[in-house]
C-alpha cells in the first residue's frame, strides 16, 4: 500500500484536505469502539510515554532539564506531514496539491494520568513557554510553512488516540482555510467600519457580561455569542496582537490562569468531557496573507466533544447548536471550584 502524504484543494468550495495514510498506524486509530474507560486505553504498563528513549522516540529537548523534567517535546512517531525539501505547488488533472512538508511534534507531560483540567497555574506557565519556544524554532527553521498550528485533544472522543496526556504542534505549507477567512475577514470589517472586529467583539462581550466565563486583568474567557458548539470558549487577550509566539513572558501568568479557570469549570460542570483546544494564530509573516495581520487578534478555542454531528450539518455546513451561550456561560461561571 502506498503512503499517500499530501494536501489536496477541493475545486469548488476552496478547502483543503491533508491525506497521511501512514497515521492509520497509530494506536487505536482505526475501527476502536472502545469508550473512555477502557483500562487498556487509560493503562500505563504499555504507554510509549513513560519511558521516552526505551519507547525509540525522537528527543528534541526537556523542559526545564532532562534530570527533572515535566515536558518533553519529541517527533511524532505517525506524522500527518514529512520532513523534506519545500516543493512548489503541483496539480493533478483539475485539482491542486501541496506536498505535506513540515513539522510534526508532540509535547509530553510527565505524569500519566494529569491532564491540563488538573495542572496548577505553574504548570500550565510551563506548557505555554514550551508552546512559544517550540513555536519559535519551527518558525525560524528552514521550511515553507505559511501556518503552525498549536493543538491538544483530551479523550477518545476529541481524537486522542492515546490516553497520556500530550499536546501537538504541527507546521504546513498551506494556509487553512479558516485562519485565511478569518484574516481576510477581519480586514474587510475594519475596510467597512474602520474599528478592529476583535475589538469591537471584545469589548461588547464584555459590555455584555452574560457570556463571560472567566476574565483577569489581560484576558477574557467567554461563551461566543455565536457559539458552533455547546460549551465552546474562547480566551482572548484584552490587548489585541496578532501572534501568540510574541506574546511577552510577563503575559505567561495570566494566560495560564484564564486558560486553566476555564478548563477546571469544564471539566466539573460537564462531568469531565472529552474536548480539543487549539491556538489560533495569525499565519507566518512570511505568508501573503501576512497584509492582513494588522486587524487579527489571537486568542484560544476550547470545544467541549458533547456534540454529535447529523445530516443537516454535514449536508449544509450550517452547526445546530441546543445550548444558549448565555446559558452555557452561566452554568461555567457559577461552577464554583473550591
Amino acid at each position: 500500500m502506498r503512503m499517500l502524504n499530501e494536501f489536496r484543494q477541493d475545486l469548488i468550495s476552496g478547502e483543503w484536505v491533508l491525506f497521511a495514510t501512514g497515521r492509520a498506524k497509530r494506536p487505536h486509530a482505526v475501527g476502536n469502539n472502545h469508550d473512555n474507560n477502557d483500562q487498556e486505553y487509560h493503562s500505563i504498563k504499555n504507554c510509549p510515554f513513560e519511558d521516552l528513549k526505551k519507547s525509540g522516540n525522537e528527543l528534541v529537548w526537556f523542559y526545564p532539564d532532562e534530570t527533572d523534567w515535566r515536558v518533553a517535546v519529541i517527533k511524532n512517531k505517525f506524522p500527518a506531514v514529512k520532513p523534506g525539501i519545500c516543493k512548489s505547488s503541483d496539480t493533478f488533472g483539475p485539482f491542486s496539491i501541496q506536498e505535506a512538508v513540515g513539522f510534526h511534534d508532540l509535547f509530553i507531560y510527565k505524569d500519566h494520568d494529569k491532564n491540563l483540567a488538573d495542572f496548577s497555574q505553574d504548570e500550565l506557565i510551563e506548557v505555554i513557554k514550551s508552546y512559544k519556544k517550540r513555536y519559535l524554532e519551527i518558525a525560524d527553521s528552514e521550511g515553507c510553512a505559511r501556518y503552525i498550528l498549536i493543538f491538544h485533544n483530551f479523550g477518545r472522543e476529541a481524537g486522542a488516540s492515546l490516553y497520556h496526556p500530550h499536546s501537538q504542534i504541527i507546521s504546513m505549507p498551506i494556509l487553512p482555510p479558516d485562519v485565511g477567512r478569518s484574516l481576510r475577514g477581519s480586514a474587510e470589517f475594519y475596510e467597512k467600519n474602520h474599528q478592529r472586529v476583535y475589538d469591537v467583539l471584545i469589548k461588547w462581550e464584555i459590555e455584555q457580561g452574560r457570556r463571560i466565563v472567566y476574565e483577569n486583568d489581560l484576558f477574557v474567557a467567554f461563551c461566543p455569542f455565536v457559539s458552533k458548539y455547546p460549551y465552546e470558549v474562547r480566551i482572548f487577550p484584552r490587548d489585541s496582537h496578532a501572534h501568540f509566539e510574541q506574546m511577552p513572558d510577563t503575559f505567561d501568568k495570566y494566560l495560564s490562569d484564564a486558560m486553566g479557570v476555564a478548563l477546571k469549570k469544564i471539566k466539573k460542570a460537564l462531568n469531565d468531557p472529552a474536548y480539543n483546544f487549539f491556538i489560533h494564530t495569525a499565519s507566518m509573516n512570511k505568508d501573503p496573507e501576512s497584509k492582513f495581520h494588522e486587524f487579527y487578534t489571537w486568542h484560544i478555542e476550547i470545544l467541549p466533544k458533547i456534540k454529535i454531528l447529523a445530516g443537516f450539518e454535514t449536508g449544509t455546513g450550517v452547526d445546530i447548536n441546543a445550548v444558549d451561550p448565555d446559558e452555557a456561560a452561566k452554568t461555567l461561571r457559577e461552577t464554583n471550584l473550591q
